[in-house]
C-alpha cells in the first residue's frame, strides 16, 4: 500500500514464519507514482534491506520494522487467553451493520479465524452505520469486512461466503460449520436466524444471536449453549412472543429479499447493542478458562434485552413489560423450555 503524499509505502510478509524477519513494515521513499514503483527486499544478515528504483539505480529505502503481534499488548487478556482467542474458528451470518462491527472487534480482540456469510452487497443507505465506505459500493459485504480485518491483522484466516448457503448442497454448509467453536446471527430474517438456531443445536455449537428493534430503540442478546441452556431461539420466539413493533418493517416475517426493507437506526444506536454483542462473543470463547470474562456466561440467565437512549416507554417483550428509562439492561427470568418447540424439543430432524 502506497500513501503517496506521506511517501510512505507499506510492506507486510505473509507466509512462511521467521522469527528473525519482520512481519510488517513501513518505508520512507521518494514515491515516483504507484504505477512505477518498484521495490525489493533482500535478506541481509538476518534481517530484509528494502531498495526502490530511482532513475537507473536501486536506493536503500529507511524502514520502520514493527511486531506484529504488539497489536494485542493492550488487550486486558494475558497470552494464554489471547491464545484461546487465536485459536478459536468463528462463524458470522449476516454482515450488515451489526455483523460488521463485531466482525471487526473479533479481530482487534484477538480472534483470528474467521468465516462471513452474507450474499449482500454494500449500497449507498448502507454507508451511516456499516463499516464499508464510499469506496465499497456494490462490493460483497463479506470482502468489504475481510479486507477490513485483514488491515488489522494481516495473518488473520479470513474465509468469505457471498451467498445464501441454505441453497446450496449440504456439503457446502457442513463446511461453513466444520471446526466452529461460535456462531454469531445477526440477519435480519428470523426464519434464517431459526434455521441456524437449529443446525447450531444440532452440531452442538454455542450460538451468539443479536438484534435490533425498531429504530434502535432497543435490541436483545441471547446465546445458545445446547445441553446447557433451557432455552433456544425457538424457545423465545414460540413460548415468550416477538417484542412490540411500532414501526412498518417487521423483520421477522420476511421471506424474500421483497419482504425486506432497511429500519432506520442511528449507527451509535445499534453499536451501543452491538458492543455488547461483542463482549458476549468474547465470554463464549473464554468460557471455560478461569477469567472474568468467563463469569459473564450464566446458563440459566442467556437473554439480555438492551434498551437504547429513545427506548423508554418501549416494550421489550409484548404484553409482558417495558423499558422505564434510557440506556436499560434487564436479564429477564425465563422458564424454559418452550415445550412444542422443534429445536431443543424433538428428536426428529428437519430438512
Amino acid at each position: 500500500m502506497i500513501r503517496k503524499k506521506e511517501d510512505l509505502a507499506y510492506v507486510i510478509a505473509i507466509g512462511k514464519k521467521h522469527d528473525y524477519l519482520p512481519v510488517i513494515g513501513q518505508l520512507r521513499a521518494q514515491v515516483p507514482s504507484p504505477g512505477d514503483y518498484r521495490l525489493l527486499g533482500l535478506v541481509k544478515d538476518k534481517d530484509i534491506v528494502f531498495y526502490y528504483r530511482k532513475e537507473n539505480s536501486w536506493v536503500e529505502a529507511q524502514k520502520l520494522i514493527v511486531d506484529i503481534h504488539d497489536i494485542y499488548k493492550r488487550t486486558p487478556f494475558p497470552q494464554y487467553l489471547l491464545d484461546v482467542l487465536h485459536n478459536s474458528r468463528v462463524v458470522l451470518f449476516g454482515l450488515g451493520s451489526m455483523g460488521s462491527r463485531i466482525a471487526l472487534i473479533l479481530a482487534r480482540s484477538g480472534v483470528r479465524k474467521i468465516r462471513l456469510v452474507d450474499p449482500d452487497y454494500v449500497s449507498i443507505e448502507n454507508l451511516s452505520r456499516h463499516e464499508s465506505d464510499m469506496f465499497d459500493l456494490f462490493r460483497h459485504k463479506v470482502d468489504a469486512v475481510r479486507e477490513r480485518i485483514l488491515k488489522v491483522n494481516p495473518l488473520a484466516e479470513v474465509d468469505t461466503y457471498p451467498f445464501d448457503i441454505f441453497s446450496r448442497s449440504e456439503e457446502t454448509k457442513e463446511k461453513v460449520y466444520e471446526g466452529v467453536n461460535l456462531v454469531i446471527a445477526t440477519t435480519d430474517r428470523m426464519a434464517v436466524q431459526q434455521r441456524i438456531n437449529y443446525d447450531c443445536w444440532r452440531r452442538k455449537i454455542p450460538a451468539l444471536f443479536a438484534g435490533c428493534y425498531d429504530e434502535a430503540r432497543g435490541g436483545e442478546v441471547l446465546f445458545v449453549l445446547p445441553g446447557e441452556t433451557q432455552v433456544c431461539l425457538e424457545c423465545l420466539r414460540g413460548g415468550a412472543g416477538e417484542p412490540e413493533r411500532r414501526g412498518k418493517i417487521d423483520y421477522s416475517r420476511a421471506q424474500g429479499p421483497e419482504d425486506y426493507q432497511g429500519e432506520p437506526g442511528l449507527a451509535s444506536a445499534i453499536n451501543f447493542i452491538s458492543d455488547v454483542a461483542e463482549q458476549y462473543a468474547i465470554a463464549l470463547l473464554l468460557r471455560n478458562e478461569k477469567c472474568e470474562m468467563a463469569k459473564l456466561i450464566d446458563p440459566k440467565n442467556n437473554l439480555l434485552f438492551i434498551g437504547g437512549a429513545i427506548g423508554k416507554g418501549f416494550y421489550y417483550l409484548k404484553g409482558l413489560s417495558c423499558f422505564t428509562k434510557p440506556f436499560e439492561f434487564i436479564t429477564p427470568t425465563l422458564k424454559g423450555p418452550w415445550q412444542e418447540c422443534s429445536t431443543c424439543q424433538s428428536k426428529t430432524e428437519k430438512n
